[in-house]
């Protein structure tokens, strides 16, 4: 008995360690920036709301300076934070580096050194593509003016690697007033809260006349992922989680004319929310954030979840096939979210087109695990496919079977649902799928 419970520990301490949180605790600039003089700085991260939303404070010490500045950390992926526009002075002697902490803005990538050690490496925004003119530092002495000189010359250039010297998350009142921007000192690009009665949201897209590339999350799951905001779209349609919601708007690109001008509306029951770039608030930045509690009807949700079908519906979510089964490798490829819908009906209809020149390529489509077809041609003329929706949320999975004879596969699918059509452009390859998310939402009785 004991054997086998050492073999499980083997077996599953790897996997526990990899889904613990690798971001909080205190972090340490580990690379030499400077010969002039000795240099202190840390970053003490707290714990995460919903694992995306991290408060920090950065402690910055060198010659005879010291500050210290509360910021807000925005996960982007799993390895990946995005850096607040504004960092909130706690304090700051002889002198304060006014808006330069803005050279500051951009991510913070985590990777492992050669030795097997966690560090999160500062990838910057460059200071020209802010647009934000920075303040002159004031000084009193000569001494103060070179120090001064010298930190501007660290915080725009110098490499800067931080290595994890305690596991321990930051703890502190200033942590919570970052979370909660009622209490905020600063606008850390975190609005707070709006209640709502409706899971049903929509992303519209607005005109933008840079090529701005943006990304629009949930909960830490893409809504849109990394798409050209020049591009006309169609609204995105996706379902609130049942609580808090944390929708986060990424600018990954500064497009040709930076700094980012995109915006979006957030639309939520009978009203729309703008979140732009082009807001003096937000302006240079590339993230900002909105909480949004769902408020459900609770009798009408408990007939649901049980209904007629007696399906529960997190459990079918949770075995939706973003795991492949064993013998189906173009499932283990990777996927791209292309879109999300809501239908009220159970039975759709796929139009899938080449919109381009027909080439030859075929296409597989699979819905929750099961495959709808394979080998399908993609013709000029549209063809048609009756897809049967489970209560609950749907995962398509378009994968491409070949390339045809121009690179890459490519398609357009258009779901019918009644009188409601939405178009979705389909691109893939060898490597990587298209997935839509279509939410069936059964009526209770």
């Amino acid at each position: 008995m004991k054997k086998r419970l050492y073999l499980l520990l083997i077996i599953f301490l790897p996997v526990l360690a990899y889904t613990q949180d690798i971001f909080y605790g205190k972090w340490q600039l580990q690379t030499d920036v400077s010969s002039a003089g000795s240099i202190n700085i840390h970053l003490q991260i707290g714990e995460s709301e919903k694992g995306i939303l991290y408060p920090a404070r950065l402690n910055f010490n060198y010659k005879n300076f010291s500050g210290s500045y509360d910021l807000l950390l925005t996960k982007r992926n799993s390895r990946q934070l995005s850096i607040s526009k504004n960092k909130y002075p706690i304090n700051e002697s002889p002198f304060s580096l006014n808006n330069n902490t803005l050279l500051l803005n951009g991510t913070l990538d985590f990777s492992k050194d050669l030795k097997g050690n966690p560090q999160l490496t500062l990838s910057r925004i460059s200071g020209k593509k802010i647009g934000i003119a920075l303040n002159k530092i004031s000084t009193s002495t000569t001494d103060e003016k070179k120090t001064a000189e010298e930190i501007l010359s660290l915080l725009e250039s110098a490499e800067m690697v931080f290595k994890n010297v305690q596991r321990e998350a930051w703890s502190d009142s200033n942590a919570l007033k970052i979370l909660k921007p009622r209490l905020s000192p600063v606008y850390f690009g975190l609005t707070d809260t709006i209640f709502v009665h409706s899971k049903e949201a929509s992303i519209i897209f607005d005109n933008n006349k840079d090529n701005d590339i943006i990304t629009v999350q949930n909960n830490g799951n893409n809504i849109i992922d990394q798409v050209d905001s020049k591009k006309s779209r169609e609204a995105e349609d996706f379902n609130l989680d049942t609580g808090l919601n944390i929708i986060t708007f990424f600018t990954d690109d500064f497009g040709k004319n930076p700094p980012s001008t995109a915006s979006i509306g957030l639309q939520l029951e009978k009203s729309t929310r703008q979140l732009s770039f082009k807001d003096n608030d937000n302006f240079g930045g590339s993230v900002m954030a909105i909480k949004v509690y769902y408020q459900y009807n609770k009798e009408d949700f408990e007939k649901f979840e049980s209904g007629p079908t007696g399906i529960d519906v997190q459990k079918l979510y949770n075995s939706i096939a973003f795991r492949a089964p064993a013998q189906d490798s173009g499932l283990k490829r990777n996927g791209k979210l292309v879109g999300s819908i809501t239908s009220h009906t159970q039975q759709l209809t796929f139009a899938i087109w080449d919109d381009a020149v027909e080439d030859g390529d075929t296409v597989s489509l699979n819905i929750n695990g099961k495959w709808i077809t394979r080998g399908f041609p993609v013709l000029k003329k549209p063809q048609y496919i009756t897809v049967i929706l489970q209560p609950g949320p749907n995962l398509i999975s378009f994968i491409a079977d070949n390339l045809g004879s121009i690179v890459p596969n490519t398609s357009v699918i258009e779901i019918i649902d009644g009188k409601k059509r939405k178009s979705f452009f389909i691109e893939t390859d060898l490597y990587q799928n298209n997935l839509v998310n279509i939410y069936y939402d059964v009526k209770p009785d």
